[in-house]
């Protein structure tokens, strides 16, 4: 049976083609070929020997993802894509165009077990985690039908990527490797609803990528309405380890807070916010709110708050000291937008 090769690290990938491949540039100009040049077919591999190129095709697969449907927002450009895999299952990335800062919102697993009643995602039973390979490729694929370069990556797709952390370590390896993907810490975004102690452990290994903690709430019993499968972790926990990781990696926090008419969108709940951030030490520069108006999502009975509510949470928050953004929903119309990404 065929081995995936982006499911290889390079040192794997090396021992594996020991036997074939004897002088190591050949190696470095297959990962060339796997990565920079982003090859779909082993013919394409044009400065290797048609008998190497055969014996490859022989032994590893390049690409084990289809593109099944692909949706375009008349809106602005964003483009949402579902995949099928090798063993019949699907997921969905999106493509998020920015005058040449072009970012990519992806997978980590098919479907999600943390079911955010807010989320479509949610919705979905968990199949299993994404390999290696799989998370990578969706890059590739994008930048291959899009023809533009990615140079940001949010893991705000399908699943929560605390639960496959080993495959995601292996990933950020790859993104940040100037011989596989190149793409810096600061354009790289690791999203969590508050696996505590996998959030250490990403802040221990230092990887140095952002960090979204999913907050959603000010409260415990706010949170467990909004997120019913949220690891058992409190708030204080939760921000903590946000604290934590902040300090350990120099790096940047982000705190998700969605905002849902009448559930918790009030002044109250903007001041409650604002007094947990500084209870944690986490006003300061590195930290970034970010509102998130409630996108509508089939069967889930929310509502989008009016922006007057909006610009009102927001004030108050920066009055705060809080430094604070309002998301801007970027694919709505086509149901790429944050919470959307279901079947």
């Amino acid at each position: 049976m065929k081995k995936y090769i982006l499911d290889f690290t390079v040192a794997q990938f090396k021992t594996a083609v020991k036997s074939i491949i004897k002088e190591g540039y050949r190696v470095d100009q297959i990962i060339e070929w796997v990565y920079a040049k982003k090859a779909s077919f082993f013919d394409e591999f044009t400065n290797i020997s048609k008998e190497l190129r055969e014996e490859l095709n022989k032994r590893f697969t390049l690409r084990c993802l289809k593109i099944v449907k692909k949706d375009h927002s008349i809106i602005d450009g964003t483009i949402r894509y579902a995949f099928q895999t090798i063993d019949k299952k699907y997921f969905f990335a999106v493509f998020l165009p920015n005058k040449g800062k072009n970012s990519v919102c992806i997978s980590s697993q098919i479907g999600c077990p943390v079911s955010c009643v807010f989320c479509s995602s949610g919705k979905v039973k968990l199949a299993r985690n994404l390999t290696r390979g799989e998370i990578l490729e969706q890059i590739l694929q994008i930048e291959n039908d899009t023809k533009e370069k990615v140079s940001g990556v949010l893991f705000m797709g399908m699943g929560e990527p605390t639960l496959n952390l080993n495959n995601m370590a292996l990933v950020l390896n790859s993104l940040l490797s100037n011989k596989e993907f190149g793409i810096g810490k600061r354009h790289i975004t690791f999203s969590s609803v508050g696996n505590v102690p996998a959030i250490k452990k990403l802040a221990d290994d230092n990887f140095g990528v952002r960090l979204a903690l999913s907050l959603h709430a000010i409260d415990e019993k706010q949170r467990k309405k909004l997120i019913p499968n949220n690891f058992g972790f409190s708030i204080e926990d939760m921000l903590n380890a946000g604290g934590y990781y902040l300090k350990k990696t120099k790096s940047r926090l982000t705190i998700e807070y969605i905002l849902v008419k009448n559930i918790n969108d009030s002044a109250a709940a903007a001041h409650k916010l604002a007094r947990l951030l500084r209870h944690h030490e986490l006003l300061n520069p590195d930290v970034l709110v970010n509102l998130i108006p409630f996108n509508p999502v089939g069967g889930v009975d929310f509502q989008t708050p009016q922006e007057e509510t909006i610009q009102k949470f927001k004030n108050i928050l920066k009055i705060g000291g809080t430094i604070v953004n309002i998301r801007q929903a970027k694919g709505a119309d086509i149901g790429a937008a944050c919470g959307q990404l279901g079947y």
